[in-house]
């Protein structure tokens, strides 16, 4: 089941990069990305899942909405629940549910600041997720996924500052395989 789910991962981001190159023409690319990420939601373990839930949520208002403040706003959730498996204190794998929930509220009141402050509280709460998993011992497929979420995310500001098209193409062929 998970080979046949990653195969039709793989067909969505193939299709998804010809119809963001114009290669071929007739859905939009957005469909396919946002398949891509429901699809992946099932091939995870449960600590990752309850990580995708957010995900999915953000990538659905950034890709289909102009909600976009309130998709960085709760990435910003995505990184604090990463950086709380990371801290064993924490107990994130007994309070994952608890901390999904409470950090909600968060993200929802994050979400009224201007996108450039959400914007500076997403990009320390990554540079601290990248110091701590470049300055510990983690897996190398952790560690590239962590670089691609990255290069999306220059990529992703590269293109909001700028309006650069082929840059805006590049962000999901980043970001995909970064999950």
């Amino acid at each position: 089941m998970r080979k046949y789910l990653f195969f039709c991962i793989t067909v969505c981001f193939i299709l998804f990069i010809l119809l963001d190159f114009n290669i071929i023409h007739g859905i939009s690319s957005s469909y396919l990305k946002f398949l891509s990420i429901l699809l992946l939601f099932f091939t995870s373990n449960r600590f990752k899942k309850t990580i995708l839930c957010y995900t999915i949520f953000c990538d659905f208002l950034l890709l289909f909405t102009s909600f976009y403040s309130m998709g960085v706003a709760f990435f910003t959730i995505v990184h604090l629940l990463y950086l709380c498996q990371m801290f064993p204190f924490l107990e994130y794998e007994k309070r994952q549910q608890t901390y999904m929930f409470l950090l909600l509220p968060f993200g929802i009141l994050l979400s009224f600041l201007p996108l450039y402050w959400i914007a500076a509280c997403y990009s320390i709460l990554f540079l601290l997720h990248i110091l701590i998993v470049f300055t510990q011992k983690y897996s190398k497929i952790y560690e590239i996924g962590l670089l691609l979420f990255a290069l999306c995310d220059c990529c992703t500001a590269i293109s909001f500052l700028t309006g650069n098209t082929l840059v805006a193409k590049c962000i999901w062929i980043l970001y995909l395989p970064s999950q």
